[in-house]
Formats: structure tokens, sequence, C-alpha cells
């Protein structure tokens, strides 16, 4: 894929201060197949992966680099880590749905 400065990779995220709508699933769907692979929308609409790690300490220096960059960002997934994996899950939650800001990595 050429990368514009439309790409997603090119952005940085926006503080969501509510009141709009959540995308639509034309836009969730483009911003999604601009994603790396691995990611999939879950049942709650949210952008999900689960990440595999070699065990539990590089499970957690992941999760904490995840953490920089989310404190970095303003921008926080959810988090589940445990031995050998993180599993992350994003949504903006002051709208219980996703905005363009979720799709930024």
């Amino acid at each position: 894929m050429k990368q514009t400065t439309d790409c997603l990779i090119n952005r940085a995220c926006v503080p969501c201060k509510g009141g709009v709508p959540s995308l639509n699933k034309e836009k969730t769907k483009t911003l999604f197949l601009q994603l790396k692979s691995g990611w999939i929308l879950n049942d709650a609409g949210h952008l999900y992966r689960e990440f595999r790690l070699p065990d539990f300490i590089s499970a957690m220096n992941f999760a904490n680099s995840v953490a920089e960059i989310s404190e970095t960002e303003n921008h926080h997934p959810d988090l589940k880590i445990g031995w050998g994996f993180c599993a992350v899950e994003i949504w903006t939650h002051k709208i219980n749905g996703l905005t363009e800001s979720d799709f930024i990595s």
C-alpha cells in the first residue's frame, strides 16, 4: 500500500470529547483494511487483537510499551495480560463506539 498523508500511520490520535457519532460501517471497513493483519472486530464492535509472546515477562514488557504509547496519544485500550500473551481491545469509551483515532497505531 502506498503511504500517503491519508494513511493511518501518518496520523496522531485526537481525543474525543464525546457527543459525536461512532463511525458508520463503510468508514469502519475502510479504516479496518488499513490495519496490519491479526486485528478483528469483536462482538462488541471493538478492535481486538491477541499478541503471542514467549513468556510472562515479555507479555508484561509489551503491555508496558503499549501503556507508554497510550499515555503519549492520550488514548487508552483495555489490556489483558497472561503467560505468553497480551490482548488489546480498543474503542472510544466516551461514545462506546469506534472513531478514527481507534485505528491509529
